[in-house]
C-alpha cells in the first residue's frame, strides 16, 4: 500500500536545528516536494512536464564558450551551477529525445545527518523523519534539464512502509550526477561572543560559521581552507570553465521595532579578552538594551509558535557570482543575489546558571 510522506517544510524553506540554533534557509526559486503537486510518494515524474515547481524571476543565466567547452551557467540566492558540452564530443540531444519515456526519480531520501534535531514525532511506530531531496522545474527539451533547475531540500516525515530506495535508469542517474556539479550558497551560522547567550548592556559581537546547508560541514575554500569556521566563498569547476560566488555584505535583523538592522562584513573578527573599543575595524556587534523575553510584543512580525522567548532574527546575505575560464578573466554574473535566513537568537536580562562565566566590560 503506497502511503503519503508528509512535509514539514513549506514551500521554499529548508529548516534544519544547527548547534541549537535554528536556520531556516529560503531562496526564492526552491520549492519543497507538496502533495497536491507532485508525486511525493514514489518520487518520479515523467518527461511531460516540469515537476509541478513554481519558480520565480530568481535565476540568473548567461553562456560561456571556452573553446574547448560551451556552457550554460546560473545562480539564484541560494545555490550555483552550470551545464556544459565538450564541442566536437557531446551528444547534443535533449533529455527527451535521448532518454523517451523513462521515469525520472524527482525525489530521494537519507537519514537526517547528525546535527539535525528532528521534529517531534508523535507515531513513532509508524514511521520517522527523514531528509528529502528534490529536483524540480525540469526542461526535458534542454540537453540537462535548463538554467532553472532547483534543488528543495525538507524535513519530511517517512511512514516505515514507504519506498525510499534510489531508482537508477538513463535519465535519473544522469540528472542526479548532474546534481553533484550544482553548488549552495554556504549558510553562515551566526556564533555570539564573548557570551554564548547575548546579555542585555554587554556588547555582542558577531563571527560566522560558514556552513553547507545540506551535509553541515564547514565550507573553507581559496583563502579560507585553513579556518576552522571556513569562509564566505566558493568555487565549483567543470571542465575549463570556473564559477565563484563569495559573500560582500551581511545584515542581521532582530525584527523588533526598537532595534536597528546591522550591516555586517562577512569576514567579520573578534579577538578574545579584548575590549569592545579595541575589536577589528570589521567587528560586528549589536548592544541589546532589553531581553527577548519580550520579543513577541515588539516583533515587526510574527514569531512561531516553535519560538519561546527569542528574536528570531534575519540573516540576510549579499553575494556576487563571477563565471570564466579556469585560468582566465572572470565575468559578473546579475547583479548580486541575495540569502535570506532565519535564526533565533535569545538574549538574557543574566547570565543563566548553566553556563560558562560571563564577560560584562
Amino acid at each position: 500500500m503506497t502511503r503519503t510522506i508528509r512535509s514539514f517544510a513549506a514551500a521554499a524553506i529548508m529548516a534544519f536545528v544547527i548547534a541549537g540554533g535554528l536556520v531556516a534557509v529560503t531562496t526564492t526559486s526552491a520549492v519543497a516536494c507538496d502533495q497536491a503537486t507532485e508525486d511525493c510518494d514514489s518520487g518520479d515524474t515523467d518527461n511531460g512536464g516540469n515537476g509541478g515547481d513554481d519558480t520565480s524571476s530568481g535565476n540568473k543565466n548567461a553562456a560561456i564558450n571556452t573553446g574547448g567547452s560551451s556552457c550554460s551557467v546560473y545562480a539564484n540566492g541560494g545555490g550555483m551551477g552550470m551545464y556544459c558540452v565538450t564541442l566536437g564530443g557531446g551528444n547534443l540531444k535533449t533529455l527527451r529525445e535521448r532518454f523517451g519515456d523513462q521515469k525520472l526519480q524527482q525525489c530521494r531520501y537519507s537519514d537526517l545527518p547528525k546535527t539535525v534535531e528532528p521534529p517531534y514525532n508523535a507515531n513513532p511506530d509508524k514511521g520517522r523523519f527523514m531528509l528529502m531531496t528534490c529536483l524540480g522545474s525540469i526542461d526535458f527539451d534542454t540537453y540537462s534539464g535548463g538554467p532553472d533547475r532547483t534543488v528543495a531540500i525538507s524535513i519530511v516525515f517517512v511512514p516505515f512502509d514507504a519506498d525510499i530506495s534510489d531508482h537508477h535508469n538513463g535519465i535519473t542517474d544522469f540528472l542526479w550526477n548532474r546534481f553533484k556539479t550544482d553548488a549552495l550558497m554556504p549558510v553562515p551560522f551566526m556564533v555570539t561572543r564573548p557570551n554564548v547567550t547575548p546579555i542585555v548592556g554587554t556588547p555582542t559581537f558577531f563571527t560566522f560559521r560558514w556552513l553547507d546547508p545540506v551535509t553541515k560541514d564547514v565550507v573553507a575554500q581559496g583563502d579560507y581552507a585553513n579556518r576552522e569556521n571556513g569562509g564566505p566563498f566558493r568555487r565549483i569547476v567543470e571542465g575549463d570553465v570556473a564559477m565563484e560566488a563569495r559573500a560582500t555584505k551581511i545584515v542581521i535583523d532582530p525584527r523588533q521595532t526598537d532595534i536597528k538592522p546591522e550591516t555586517c562584513d562577512p569576514e567579520a573578527s573578534y579577538l578574545p579578552g579584548v575590549l569592545p573599543r579595541s575589536q577589528p575595524a570589521n567587528a560586528c556587534k549589536i548592544t541589546f538594551k532589553r531581553s527577548s523575553a519580550s520579543a513577541r510584543k515588539y516583533a515587526n512580525r510574527e514569531i512561531p509558535g516553535r519560538i519561546k522567548d527569542a528574536f528570531y532574527a534575519d540573516v540576510i546575505v549579499t553575494w556576487k557570482v563571477t563565471y570564466g575560464p579556469v585560468n582566465g578573466p572572470m565575468r559578473t554574473l546579475g547583479n548580486d543575489f541575495t540569502m535570506r535566513m532565519r535564526q533565533v537568537l535569545p538574549v538574557q536580562e543574566v547570565q543563566a546558571p548553566n553556563q560558562p562565566p560571563a564577560v560584562v566590560y
